[in-house]
């Protein structure tokens, strides 16, 4: 008679939560990001910038970063967003361009002052999303930001 195959837990079968998720993802902290720019946003209230000084700045400050190692990058400057921090133009910008379930994966990095670069984190791929020059995806309760 055949031996019977080991059964498999349920717990095995589910995708992991998103606490799971980010224990996984912080393997990738020692890897340098990647950029990908075909995810901008060019409409809504946190267009991509086109061209001009905006975009240079922009360009020069991910060039930046691409020396840096995600472990380097993180901290309270650039930070992930906690979906309850997101104001109610950045939900609703989310729900209409249907990224709506990439809430916990958007990752805020502060260029100087106000201006941030949102984008959708996976891994050691950064999606470029929003320009946000008067940081209003996620009202801070700092002063002077």
């Amino acid at each position: 008679m055949a031996k019977k195959p080991a059964r498999v837990p349920d717990t095995a079968l589910k995708a992991p939560n998103k606490k799971q998720t980010r224990f996984i993802e912080s393997q990738h902290n020692d890897n340098k990001p990647v950029w990908r720019f075909s995810t901008t946003d060019k409409a809504g209230p946190f267009p991509w910038p086109k061209g001009g000084m905006d975009e240079l700045k922009i360009v020069v400050k991910l060039h930046d970063f691409d020396s840096m190692t995600w472990s380097d990058i993180a901290g309270s400057d650039h930070h992930y967003l906690s979906p309850e921090s997101l104001s109610k133009k950045a939900i609703d910008r989310l729900e209409e361009i249907k990224k709506d379930d990439e809430a916990e994966n958007l990752f805020s990095f502060h260029l100087a002052g106000k201006p941030r670069i949102i984008a959708i984190k996976h891994d050691n791929i950064a999606k470029l999303l929003w320009y946000d020059p008067d940081h209003l995806v996620a009202i801070s309760k700092k002063k002077n930001t």
